[in-house]
């Protein structure tokens, strides 16, 4: 998927402008640190001035300014200096630059030739001199090429896609090409996108578009092309530019622009200013998703999800401007704004669709706080033989913090231990016989947060193992006695769960503090810190710089070992199917090797369940498992799922992709119709039926979920590791 397409299917609150899902990837952060002129000699008032005045100035597409090509340089020092991986810029070097900027704009190989990638060779040495000059020049000019290819395969697209197909032939179409060559030349290009075009066109009709619909809706898409390529501005690719840079040396690297920069402050703190909905890019449109109940839009009672926005203004109905075909990013930027300040929008009622009439709705910008992503409760009530048992569950999305509230000295500010803390209390209120914690998607956040988290479970001791740049290890340790709740005690993790959740799972583990049940972790064993660059320069540009948030260390359990491409291997796990192919840090490009360290001296749990309880609960989970027909046929569906994204390649056949699809069709409905009646809901009659329901249920981020099967289950084994414990200690 190239940039462009990454950048322009993106759901985005109003609030935050990364996709929901970026949350599960969000990076361990240590503290913000500033470097106030380390870096040598700072710029001459002559070269700030020339940025300051190109950058009032209206720079072009597709140009860069004297301001981006100073910040080269700075970010350039930093990385050598600061980053934990010691690298050398050289020629060597150079070439992975340039094969890391060809992937972020082409990675399919659909846009660029095999002589676009010769020419582009000419330079596969000299990237380091570049960087060094701070000249941007090379970088701008295959963007150029780039644009220049976009277009063409624009002009292509929308010139085939208004002839006829032969969809009764063998071919088929290769979906995944991060291990294509590049095609030789504009008519295998054609060829290639012959092939593309057609399987989108399949596509379309098998989710019952007509073909006249299709036709038109894919003849949009592929004219869109241009126009969003268009609309990059120079901060958006002076950051895919310095990115490439920053991914040669290591993947958790990167630079964030002045606007990114301030979305990244955003997610870690999980509040802004705004009308608390959440937004997405529905073709030229801008539809709001869902509304944050008691949010300022909320409460005017006349935005609703579906509704589309169509023109936002400051404060008058005079003001509004036309926003259709704006990307969201932009969008969001102009309705977001101060506390108390009022935002005019002009919204098609979903009721009446894209040709109703618009309606003006006034909002009063407020404080919201992401509640969604921040640490909630709930009570699983388990029927055992002796009676109900009574687990907390305590649902952790990230590991966030308002480091600008808590600097100031704000009392109530936002943050992963305080809010578990105020859970935990009051589930010990509620009578809880056992506890949850569960970092399922959970990608990291704050250091600070995790060590301080896990102290609330564990008396005094260490917690995880810093190894920095200079070679030293320090040891973070949980200094506060005594324990917040010291009962039984699961950890559910996943695939998903990254960072601060391996730290936290490790810790639990490597205490025996309580059980890990689920899936192997991601494997981020790494340390990023956010330097501003700003810092550096003791001046101020018209406009501001952006940061770098750069690895600085790689962190180690107690037990001396990273999680660093292995991860955490849980206590229990889930036995689910896999999609082919690595997943997680070891998939990465440039990602840190696994080490060893010395162990970190700690007291071991003295309620610890031993190997042999451990044994017999999974020993009965599995059995429970085998005759719980909910838990096999979620295991089904993922089975079923996990089939069709391992498939490589598409039938260009319409009757073969038919006949194919239906029986995928049948088999879904039939599975998710089983999960349906067994949680003592309606049946879907159809799979478009299916469909709708399952947008709507992503789509409605704010309504609190059901309980899943693994979850339940985890429940049950948490519940016979208790009285196994039990039972195994009166032996004693």
């Amino acid at each position: 998927m190239s940039m462009i397409n990454r950048m322009k299917n993106t759901t985005l609150p109003l609030f935050w402008s990364y996709p929901l899902k970026t949350t599960l990837r969000m990076t361990l952060l240590s503290s913000f640190i500033v470097l106030a002129g380390c870096l040598g000699t700072p710029p001459s008032a002559t070269l700030i001035e020339s940025a300051n005045a190109a950058e009032n100035a209206n720079t072009p597409i597709g140009q860069l300014t004297p301001r981006h090509s100073f910040e080269y340089k700075i970010i350039n020092s930093m990385l050598k200096r600061y980053h934990y991986k010691k690298f050398e810029l050289n020629d060597e070097f150079s070439g992975k630059i340039l094969d890391q900027y060809l992937d972020q704009l082409d990675p399919s190989k659909v846009y660029f030739t095999e002589a676009d990638i010769k020419s582009f060779n000419v330079h596969r040495d000299k990237f380091d001199d570049y960087i060094n000059d701070g000249n941007t020049e090379v970088a701008v000019n295959i963007f150029k090429k780039y644009q220049q290819r976009i277009n063409e395969r624009s002009r292509y697209a929308t010139m085939r896609i208004e002839k006829p197909f032969a969809l009764n032939t063998d071919a088929e179409y290769l979906l995944d090409r991060k291990d294509a060559k590049w095609e030789i030349s504009e008519t295998a290009l054609n060829l290639l996108w012959e092939k593309r075009i057609k399987n989108a066109y399949i596509n379309e009709i098998l989710a019952d578009t007509k073909p006249a619909e299709a036709v038109k809706k894919l003849k949009k898409r592929y004219v869109n092309m241009t126009k969003r390529t268009s609309q990059i501005k120079p901060n958006e690719l002076f950051q895919t530019i310095v990115n490439a840079y920053a991914g040669a040396v290591e993947p958790h690297t990167s630079y964030l622009s002045p606007r990114s920069s301030e979305q990244f402050d955003i997610n870690m703190s999980l509040s802004l200013s705004g009308i608390g909905a959440v937004l997405r890019t529905d073709e030229d449109h801008t539809k709001i998703v869902s509304v944050v109940p008691g949010g300022p839009a909320d409460l005017t009672g006349q935005i609703s999800a579906g509704d589309r926005i169509i023109g936002v203004g400051q404060k008058t109905v005079s003001s509004v401007k036309d926003i259709v075909g704006w990307r969201l990013s932009d969008v969001v930027n102009i309705i977001r704004g101060e506390k108390g300040s009022t935002v005019v929008l002009s919204v098609l009622p979903n009721a009446t669709g894209l040709s109703g009439k618009p309606k003006t709705v006034n909002i009063v910008r407020d404080k919201i706080k992401l509640e969604h992503q921040a640490a909630s409760k709930r009570i699983i009530e388990i029927d055992r033989p002796k009676g109900k048992v009574k687990v907390g569950v305590i649902d952790l999305p990230s590991f966030y913090i308002d480091f600008k509230a808590r600097n100031r000295g704000d009392k109530d500010y936002a943050g992963t231990t305080r809010d578990v803390k105020k859970l935990l209390l009051e589930l010990n209120e509620e009578g809880i016989d056992d506890l949850i914690i569960d970092l399922r998607g959970n990608g990291g956040g704050s250091l600070s947060e995790v060590v301080s988290l896990t102290g609330l479970f564990i008396d005094k001791g260490p917690v995880v193992q810093i190894n920095d740049t200079t070679g030293r290890t320090d040891i973070l340790k949980d200094e506060d006695s005594g324990v917040l709740y010291d009962g039984p005690m699961a950890v559910l993790i996943d695939s998903g769960s990254a960072s601060a959740s391996e730290i936290f799972a490790g810790a639990i583990q490597d205490y025996q503090r309580g059980v890990i049940i689920g899936e192997t972790t991601f494997g981020k064993g790494t340390v990023q810190t956010v330097l501003p660059l700003e810092s550096y320069t003791r001046k101020t540009f018209d406009k501001p710089l952006g940061q770098i948030k750069i690895t600085s260390a790689q962190f180690f359990r107690i037990n001396g070992e990273s999680t660093q491409h292995k991860g955490v291997i849980p206590d229990l796990p889930w036995n689910l199917p896999k999609i082919e192919g690595d997943f997680g840090e070891r998939a990465y490009k440039n990602a840190l090797p696994w080490r060893r360290i010395e162990v970190a001296k700690h007291k071991d749990f003295d309620k610890a369940f031993n190997s042999t309880v451990m044994q017999q609960a999974k020993a009965k989970s599995q059995a429970r498992i085998a005759n719980n027909p909910k838990f096999k046929t979620t295991v089904e569906r993922v089975k079923l799922l996990v089939t069709a994204g391992n498939e490589k390649t598409a039938s260009l056949n319409l009757e073969k992709r038919k006949a194919k699809r239906a029986l995928f069709d049948k088999q879904l409905l039939s599975l998710e119709n089983k999960l349906q009646v067994a949680n003592g809901l309606p049946e879907y009659k159809t799979m478009k039926e299916l469909r709708d329901a399952q947008e709507k249920k992503n789509d409605d981020i704010f309504t609190k979920k059901p309980v899943d099967v693994f979850l339940n289950e985890a429940a049950h084994i948490l519940t016979d590791l208790n009285d196994f414990n039990i039972i195994s200690a009166s032996k004693q």
